[in-house]
């Protein structure tokens, strides 16, 4: 049981930190979509100096409510189901099995992904919300979280909540079997060697490699779920860009090229790196926090 509380607090505290680059990454993955000329962000920093300077700190803010609640919702899921999934499968601890994790870190991406997605796609749409000079891709115009879903829901109904599902499941699931599997490995090759003991120095060294496997691998999943759910749809509910991810990608690659499914692929590590870091760290002290409280340690 504590891993999913520590998975999903620790997550949550995280992403306060960090949800401004969060922000511009939503964004640059909307700027120059399907051939969109408007240019509003050059990289993450000036990204967030410029959002800082044009909407303030309510800005740099934008969709933090659906990002605590996904953050809290999805990790707790992902780190729960994959430490269950370890003891189910016994899997030792201390012991590092990296096809055993892979399996149920891929078990534990979808899970989280079907749960979680509705906090998703109110974050994405509430974070590329913007000032007109600032706006890229399509514009929703929500005024806060219960809004957001006050909007979708009379507008879409419940299948809404869950647009570009089919390319936000992938997404997870290559963002969770990719980081948790790295991040054990790395965890225990560091500690295994005597490289570093087992403490903050070794969580961040682990936190960053992952961050960097699990970008690679989902940043064209994301980008294409982000599209997905951020793009309008007609009364009817059919929507008006992408009909799948498979259109989405043919779209994306045919007018921005194949590199345009990268786009905010920066971002996302700079928001990663320091996510994952400051999330595996804070698991680590909860857990052993827990413990200590136990007796156990």
């Amino acid at each position: 049981m504590e891993n999913f509380l520590c998975g999903g607090v620790s997550a949550a505290c995280a992403i306060c930190i960090v949800n401004p680059v969060d922000v511009v990454k939503s964004r640059l993955q909307m700027q120059g979509e399907l051939g969109s000329t408007k240019r509003a962000y050059n990289n993450v920093l000036s990204g967030i100096l410029h959002v800082g300077r044009t909407e303030g700190i309510q800005g740099l803010y934008r969709g933090l409510g659906p990002a605590i609640w996904f953050q809290m919702v999805g990790n707790s899921v992902r780190f729960g189901v994959y430490h269950v999934g370890k003891k189910w499968a016994g899997v030792d601890k201390g012991k590092n099995n990296s096809r055993i994790n892979f399996l149920c870190g891929i078990a534990s991406g979808a899970t989280a992904g079907l749960i979680a997605c509705p906090f998703f796609v109110l974050k994405t749409q509430m974070q590329v919300q913007s000032s007109a000079s600032n706006a890229v891709g399509h514009q929703h115009s929500h005024n806060g979280m219960i809004d957001a879903v006050r909007n979708i829901a009379r507008e879409e109904g419940i299948r809404g909540f869950f647009r570009g599902l089919d390319a936000f499941v992938p997404r997870c699931v290559a963002l969770v079997a990719f980081q948790m599997a790295s991040y054990d490995l790395a965890k225990s090759q560091i500690l295994d060697r005597k490289l570093m003991s087992d403490g903050p120095k070794a969580h961040m060294t682990a936190s960053a490699f992952a961050a960097g496997c699990a970008c690679v691998a989902m940043q064209p999943f994301d980008l294409i779920g982000a599209r997905m759910m951020n793009q309008p749809f007609a009364h009817g509910g059919q929507p008006r860009l992408y009909s799948s991810p498979v259109d989405c990608f043919l779209k994306t690659v045919r007018n921005e090229g194949i590199f345009g499914l990268y786009k905010g692929g920066i971002a996302n590590y700079m928001r990663m790196g320091p996510q994952y870091i400051l999330t595996f760290m804070f698991f680590e002290q909860f857990v052993k926090a827990i413990k200590n409280f136990r007796g156990e340690i």
